[in-house]
């Protein structure tokens, strides 16, 4: 079942594994509570690990998007292969 194309497909599948990677790791600043994000939290340790576990659903999210669009990657991939190779002629 192809509902994206093989650029869409790619581009969000880079866009995911990128995604997925900023905000696990920004979750992990916030849990440790880092120094440099004190301006972007109350002092209150609660509102830390609110903000963690928010980071972790966000990229939890961005991983599934990102399986999903490797799924259309390789769905594309097949469907590419198993078309007859037309030629045009650029005007």
């Amino acid at each position: 079942m192809r509902f994206c194309g093989p650029k869409s497909s790619t581009c969000m599948f880079l866009l995911s594994v990128w995604g997925t990677i900023m905000l696990l790791i920004l979750g992990v600043c916030f849990q440790t509570q880092s120094v440099i994000l004190f301006k972007d939290v109350d002092y209150e340790p609660t509102a830390w690990q609110n903000v963690a576990i928010s980071c972790y659903i966000s990229g939890g999210m961005y991983a599934v998007i990102g399986v999903i669009s490797y799924w259309q990657k390789v769905v594309n991939d097949r469907y590419l292969a198993l078309e007859p190779e037309t030629t045009s002629i650029m005007f």
